[in-house]
C-alpha cells in the first residue's frame, strides 16, 4: 500500500513538472485570439480569448520555478541560523536570531507581502525573494526546536569531549536529526509557497496580472467558471497534483515500512480462577522481525488490583512485550497470538481504547508535553473524560487525583513545564494522567532507573496504593529491591521465553530456573581495600556551581572539597537533585558555571571544556548515565569508539581503528557487534562500548554516571568486575555517581555524600557502609528498609 502511495505520489508530481519544464517548448506560436470564455481549442479560451491549452503549457514555469526557488532560499537561510540559534552556548547569540524573527511572525504573511511590495520593485528576483523572507522566520524556529534537544543531549556532549570536528557535530549528527522534521515541514511550507505566489501576482509583483501562470489563471478565469470550467479545473488540477505528489513523496522517505501484524487467531480455552477473573490475558505472544525472535510464545494473566514484575536480562523480550499490550510494534515486527484486555482483544490495527492503559516510561519527561504547562494538560484530560463537568468540578477532579500522588494542588505548581520538575515528579504526573483517564492498567518501565533508596520506597509506596485502588499494574524492572516491595507476581523472561513464573514469595524464596536464580543471586562482596597514602590525581577545592532558572541563579553545590589517587575509586551518592551529576559535570567541563578549582596532578584546569588542552581533555573522561543517547543514532558504534584516539591523540585511521578492536576485545565486545548502530544492541553492550570510547584517549580519571542504572543483576556485575578491573590495571582514578548501595560496595574505596550541594559525610567506603553516623548516610547505604527520617526534600 505504501509503495503505491508512493508511485501515485511519483506520478501525480511527474505530470506539473514535465509541463513546467517541456511546456514552453510544446506551446508554439500564440494565434489569434477568440472570445473570452467560448470553446474554440482543446480547451476553451481564458478571460480574454487565449487558448486555454497553450496558457496551461506556458503557465508552469513561473509557479514552479518561482515556488521552489523561493522555498529553496528560505531554507538555505533558516536552516542554518536556526542551527546556529540551537547550538549556541550565548544566550544573547540565541536572542539576537530570534527576537526579529518572532516579530517577523507576529505580522500577517498578506500584510507583510503587501509591505514589502510597496517597497521594493516588481520582478520575479523580488518574488522569490519576498516568499523567502516570509518563509525564513517559521522554517528557523522550526529548525532550531527540533535542533535543541540535539544540540545539548548527552551525544552531542559526548563528542565535544573529545573535540569532534564541527562537520560530524553539525550537518552529520543535528543535520541528520531533523531531517524527517524538515521534510515533513517542506511540503506544507512548499504550498504556501504556491499561494504567495499566486497572492503577490495580483499585487502587481513577479509576474504580469495577465501572465500565463496556473495560480493567476485559476483566480483571474474564476468568474467564467460556468461559461468555460476547463480554464480554471486544468490549472487548479496541476496545482493539486502538484502540491498531492510532493507530499506523498516526502512522505514516503519519513516512514520505514512496517510489517502488519496478522489477525489473532482465536484464544484458546482457559480454566481456572486467576484466569476467569483475569483482566488482562495474553496467550502465545510472539514477535519475530528479519528471521530473529523477540518474543516467544509468553502466556500470563493478571486481575484487577495485582501487581506483575517482569524481570529479565537486557535484551529478554521486556519491553517488546510492553510495547505489545500498548497495542505498538517497532517496524518490521510481526505479533501473533492473542492479547485480551477487559474483554476487547488488543491488537496493532485496534489498540486498546484511550485512556485504558496508562505507560510510565523509564525517562517519564519523554510522556509529557513540553511546552504547554502541567495544569492545562490535566484539565484537558479531566474535560475529555467529563465533557459536560463545569471548571470548578474539573479543578476539584484534577485536585484530587494529585493527591493520590502526593504532588501539589497550588496554582504556582499547576503553572509549571514538565522541565521544571523534578524527574520523580514527572513521573506522578504521568501516573496522574492514567488515573484522570480512568486506566484500568498500569504499564511502569524501570521507574526507579537512577533514584535513590528514599525515593525508590516512595515509588513503591505509590505503586501499592495504586494497586488498592483496584488498577492493574505491570512493573518492567531490574530492581530487585522494588520487586520484592511489591510484587504479587513475577514473570521471568529469558531471550524472548517465560522461563518461569508464579507467586511472587515462591519465585523469590525457591528460584527453579538456572537464569532466575542468577538474576537473584547476591554478587560476591569484594575483600576489605587497604588504605594506602596516595598522593592525589585529581582534587576538587571550594567548588560553587549553579543553574539558571529563568532569570533566578539557583545554586546546586556549595564549597565541596574531594580528592581521588591513581588506582582508587570515590564514590559520590546522594538524593536525587542534591548536585551529584553537576558535580561530575564541573571536573568533566561540562558545566563550567562554577567558582573553586578542579586541579589534575597539581596543575589547574580551565571552568571550560573548549579551553583545555587536547590532552586534558584526554585525560578526563566521562561515561554518561544514558549510554543509548551518549552514542549518534547514524554512525556505527565501532566508529565512534576510535573517534578519541584520533582527534586527542593524533592517531591515523588505521591506529584508530587498531585502538577500537583492542579496546572492544578488552571490554568483551565483538567486533561484529560493535559495526552496527547503536539502536542494533542492548543496553548493556552499549555500556560497554561508551567505557570503550571513553577509555580510547587513555584517560587518567574516568567519571561513570550511574553507568549501571536499568541493568538487570547479572550486566551490573560484569559492568562492575570490568570497571574494578579497568582501574586496577591502568592505574585509573574513578569517580561513580550512584544510587546503588551494590555499586558502592563493589567499587568504592572513599564515599562522600551529598545533601543539597553539601558535603554532609565522607570517609572509607567499609566504614559508611557498615557504621554510619548520618542518617542520611545510612537512609541512602544501609540494605534494609529506610527508617531514618528524610534530612531534606531534592
Amino acid at each position: 500500500m505504501r509503495r503505491l502511495r508512493t508511485l501515485t505520489g511519483a506520478a501525480l508530481l511527474a505530470v506539473p513538472l514535465a509541463l513546467a519544464v517541456a511546456g514552453p517548448w510544446l506551446a508554439g506560436e500564440p494565434g489569434e485570439r477568440a472570445f473570452p470564455f467560448a470553446d474554440d481549442g482543446l480547451l476553451g479560451t481564458d478571460f480574454v480569448g487565449r487558448d486555454v491549452a497553450r496558457q496551461v503549457l506556458l503557465g508552469g514555469r513561473s509557479v514552479v520555478v518561482v515556488a521552489v526557488s523561493a522555498t529553496l532560499l528560505a531554507y538555505l537561510l533558516g536552516v542554518p541560523a536556526g542551527l546556529l540559534a540551537a547550538a549556541t552556548r550565548r544566550r544573547w547569540v540565541d536572542e539576537l536570531l530570534m527576537r526579529p524573527l518572532d516579530l517577523a511572525l507576529a505580522v500577517p504573511s498578506l500584510l507583510l507581502l503587501i509591505l514589502l511590495a510597496a517597497t521594493a520593485p516588481p520582478g520575479p528576483l523580488t518574488l522569490v525573494g519576498i516568499v523567502a523572507l516570509i518563509g525564513l522566520p517559521e522554517i528557523t524556529r522550526i529548525t532550531r526546536a527540533a535542533a535543541l534537544p540535539l544540540a545539548h543531549g548527552p551525544a552531542m556532549e559526548a563528542m565535544r569531549l573529545y573535540r569532534e570536528t564541527w562537520w560530524r557535530r553539525g550537518p552529520g549528527y543535528v543535520g541528520t536529526g531533523i531531517r524527517r522534521v524538515l521534510l515533513a515541514d517542506v511540503g506544507v511550507r512548499f504550498i504556501g509557497a504556491i499561494y504567495l505566489v499566486a497572492t503577490a501576482s495580483f499585487l502587481g509583483i513577479g509576474v504580469a496580472p495577465d501572465a500565463a501562470d496556473w495560480a493567476v489563471m485559476v483566480d483571474r478565469n474564476r468568474t467564467g467558471l460556468f461559461l468555460q470550467p476547463w480554464s480554471v479545473a486544468v490549472p487548479a488540477a496541476l496545482i493539486v497534483c502538484l502540491a498531492v505528489g510532493f507530499n506523498l513523496v516526502t512522505d514516503r522517505m519519513l516512514h520505514t515500512p512496517a510489517v502488519p501484524s496478522p489477525a489473532p487467531p482465536p484464544a484458546p480455552a482457559t480454566t481456572g480462577d486467576h484466569v476467569h477473573d483475569a483482566l488482562l490475558q495474553v496467550r502465545e505472544l510472539a514477535a519475530t522481525t528479519a528471521g530473529r525472535t523477540l518474543v516467544d510464545g509468553v502466556s500470563f494473566s493478571l486481575r484487577a488490583g495485582e501487581i506483575l514484575a517482569v524481570i529479565g536480562a537486557s535484551g529478554s523480550g521486556k519491553t517488546t512485550t510492553a510495547r505489545a499490550l500498548l497495542g505498538e510494534a517497532t517496524p518490521g515486527v510481526t505479533h501473533t497470538g492473542t492479547i485480551t484486555l477487559a474483554g476487547r482483544p488488543v491488537t496493532t490495527a485496534s489498540p486498546p481504547e484511550p485512556g485504558t492503559v496508562g505507560y510510565v516510561p523509564q525517562q517519564p519527561g519523554a510522556a509529557l508535553h513540553p511546552v504547554r504547562r502541567i495544569g492545562a494538560v490535566l484539565h484537558e484530560v479531566a474535560r475529555h473524560q467529563a465533557p459536560g463537568a463545569s471548571r470548578s468540578t474539573r479543578g476539584r477532579t484534577v485536585a484530587t487525583t494529585l493527591e493520590r500522588v502526593s504532588l501539589p494542588t497550588d496554582r504556582r505548581f499547576l503553572r509549571r513545564f514538565p522541565h521544571q520538575i523534578s524527574g520523580g515528579q514527572q513521573q506522578r504526573l504521568v501516573i496522574a494522567h492514567a488515573l484522570l483517564a480512568h486506566a484500568v492498567l498500569l504499564i511502569a518501565d524501570e521507574p526507579t532507573t537512577g533514584q535513590d533508596a528514599l525515593t525508590r520506597e516512595a515509588v513503591a509506596g505509590e505503586l501499592t496504593k495504586l494497586a488498592r485502588a483496584g488498577i492493574a499494574v505491570i512493573l518492567l524492572s531490574h530492581d530487585l529491591h522494588l520487586v520484592r516491595a511489591v510484587a504479587d507476581q513475577i514473570l521471568v523472561l529469558h531471550r524472548g521465553a517465560a522461563v518461569e513464573s508464579g507467586p511472587a514469595a515462591e519465585v523469590l524464596a525457591v528460584p527453579r530456573h538456572r537464569h532466575t536464580r542468577q538474576l537473584l543471586a547476591t554478587p560476591p562482596a569484594r575483600p576489605p581495600a587497604t588504605v594506602r597514602p596516595d598522593r592525589p590525581l585529581l582534587r576538587v577545592t571550594d567548588l560553587s556551581a549553579a543553574h539558571r532558572d529563568g532569570g533566578r541563579r539557583h545554586e546546586v553545590l556549595r564549597d565541596v572539597n574531594l580528592a581521588v589517587a591513581a588506582g582508587r575509586c570515590l564514590a559520590v551518592v546522594g538524593r536525587s537533585g542534591s548536585g551529584k551529576t553537576t558535580l561530575a559535570r564541573c571536573i568533566a567541563g561540562l558545566h563550567p558555571a562554577h567558582t573553586g578549582q578542579v586541579s589534575l596532578a597539581g596543575q589547574r584546569l580551565a571552568a571550560h571544556l573548549d579551553r583545555r588542552q587536547p590532552h586534558e581533555l584526554g585525560a578526563i573522561q566521562y561515561v554518561f548515565q544514558d549510554a543509548r543517547a551518549s552514542f549518534d543514532p547514524y554512525r556505527s558504534v565501532v566508529d565512534q569508539i576510535g573517534r578519541p584516539a584520533r582527534r586527542l591523540r593524533d592517531a591515523t585511521p588505521d591506529r584508530a581503528h587498531h585502538t577500537a578492536r583492542h579496546l572492544l576485545d578488552r571490554v568483551g565486545l565483538a567486533e561484529h557487534t560493535a559495526t552496527r548502530r547503536p539502536d542494533r544492541l542492548s543496553g548493556g553492550e552499549l555500556h560497554r562500548a561508551a567505557l570503550a570510547r571513553a577509555l580510547a584517549s587513555e584517560p587518567r580519571v574516568l567519571i561513570c554516571d550511574e553507568t549501571t542504572a536499568g541493568l538487570d543483576r547479572v550486566t551490573r556485575h560484569g559492568i562492575l568486575t570490568l570497571l574494578d578491573e579497568l582501574r586496577r590495571d591502568l592505574r585509573l582514578a574513578v569517580v561513580v555517581i550512584s544510587h546503588d548501595r551494590d555499586v558502592v560496595a563493589h567499587l568504592a574505596d572513599h564515599v562522600v555524600v551529598l545533601d543539597d550541594g553539601v558535603v554532609v559525610d565522607s570517609g572509607p567506603a567499609d566504614a559508611l557502609l557498615h557504621h554510619a553516623d548520618h542518617p542520611l548516610t545510612r537512609a541512602l547505604l544501609y540494605t534494609g528498609p529506610a527508617t531514618a527520617p528524610t534530612p531534606s526534600n531534592p
